[in-house]
């Protein structure tokens, strides 16, 4: 990962979430001549590894968190001399770079030691007095090689400021995991350091972001959630659009510019409205998503309803996960008013593909909240054959869910017919209860 753009979804990403963020950054590259990387910020679901090899894509960049590193700043530039060279070279060399600190490398440019003007000035200071210039030494008889203070490329660049205003040198030297020479840092990088630059697909809450976003530079926004709680410094392009999937926002964006999508990226995006509208079926569905899934699978040549059962049967086989897996397959995080709710769903085709029963699934809710201190936590099943979702939850909120569905729940589960949608029929309701 270099200086790119990323574009990225949110956390625990499922098929639209990686299908958004390849599409994007593909047309943002058609459109800027490249520098856009598209990256996931969690690990693939099963459904998500099916199609991604069903259209022979690679999965994009797992990236852990955005906060900007000693790398991240570095700008390039990569000066330095071998420990043979004469102080003469040395300093001849220093003024032709316009630099006064170089790194002493071998030849395999692992760091040595420091050579800076203020070591050539206490040289030729010390001649004064003894008659004896030493301009023809070796810099390795002379360098700094003893309580250097030195950075790894990977280190976090809100440590090493604090680092560098203890010690106050003029330059530090970076190096890899092999101990190589990667650059040199100075104060000034951090003066001109700006946060990575990020483009957010499939959702605007800062609880959902690749951690460290609040260091990051958001650059865009494209989604189809409910507006949330991200905050810019500065105004960005949103776009945000009623539709039951990025993919379908980001499918109109290559229409908009003329743009023909390659077969494998229309594949993908295809998939992920399928997915999000569950074959058409949820109520976040609309014609818009029609319009766009038919356009796309005709460039990707798939068969609209054989392709998405065959993904659906591929996603639904949970065989060998454990009961948190499960929970945890398609889980987002939550804040309403000042309750915290942890809502994950799955789908499901026939309840013999569960390799558990709910009451092992029920339990491992109940840790989940303790762990987390969750005011409630949900997990969908939704059957799409059906039509309808049970719902498991448990908290201290539990109560919130009979008066958000007016339903009688027992055992903290219920069944709730003709509900699919998370986002429309199960995060509106327990909203606006929580948030009174």
């Amino acid at each position: 990962m270099g200086k790119e753009v990323l574009v990225i979804g949110h956390q625990r990403p499922d098929t639209d979430s990686i299908a958004a963020a390849v599409g994007y950054a593909a047309l943002k590259n058609e459109l800027h001549q490249g520098g856009f990387l598209a990256a996931r910020c969690g690990k693939l679901n099963r459904e998500t590894e099916f199609v991604l090899s069903y259209f022979h894509l690679s999965a994009p960049l797992q990236v852990e968190d955005v906060r900007t590193r000693v790398k991240d700043v570095l700008d390039g530039g990569l000066l330095f001399i071998r420990p043979e060279a004469t102080v003469r070279q040395a300093g001849i060399f220093m003024r032709q770079h316009g630099v006064k600190t170089l790194a002493v490398v071998d030849e395999e440019r692992r760091l040595l030691g420091l050579f800076t003007m203020g070591d050539l000035a206490r040289l030729l200071l010390e001649a004064w007095d003894t008659g004896n210039v030493p301009m023809d030494e070796p810099v390795s008889k002379v360098m700094q090689r003893e309580d250097l203070v030195v950075f790894h490329e990977d280190d976090l660049i809100a440590e090493v400021r604090q680092t560098m205003l203890d010690t106050r040198y003029r330059n530090y030297p970076v190096i890899d995991d092999d101990h190589r020479l990667v650059g040199l840092i100075a104060r000034y990088h951090l003066l001109a350091m700006q946060g990575k630059r990020v483009i957010l697909v499939d959702h605007n809450e800062k609880g959902q972001a690749v951690p460290g976003i609040e260091e990051a530079k958001i650059l865009e926004v494209i989604d189809h959630h409910r507006l949330a709680d991200i905050e810019t410094a500065e105004p960005v392009l949103v776009r945000n659009e009623p539709v039951g999937s990025t993919a379908t926002i980001v499918s109109k964006m290559y229409r908009e510019h003329g743009i023909v999508p390659e077969k494998g990226i229309a594949g993908i995006l295809c998939a992920a409205i399928l997915s999000d509208t569950l074959l058409f079926k949820s109520p976040t569905c609309t014609p818009n998503d029609r319009e766009e899934a038919g356009w796309l699978a005709g460039i990707a040549g798939i068969d609209l309803n054989l392709f998405g059962r065959e993904m659906f049967r591929a996603a639904s086989s949970l065989a060998g996960r454990t009961a948190r897996e499960i929970v945890l397959e398609d889980f987002k995080n939550f804040t309403f008013g000042g309750s915290t709710v942890g809502i994950g769903q799955i789908e499901i085709v026939d309840t013999d593909t569960l390799p558990v029963g709910s009451d092992e699934l029920y339990a491992e809710l109940e840790k989940l909240q303790a762990e987390r201190n969750y005011d409630l936590i949900v997990l969908m099943i939704t059957d799409l054959m059906r039509n309808g979702t049970e719902l498991l939850f448990t908290g201290p909120q539990a109560r919130v869910v009979e008066r958000a569905f007016n339903v009688a729940a027992t055992g903290g589960r219920v069944f709730l017919p003709g509900v699919m949608s998370r986002k429309k029929q199960v995060v509106p309701p327990l909203q606006r209860l929580l948030q009174k």
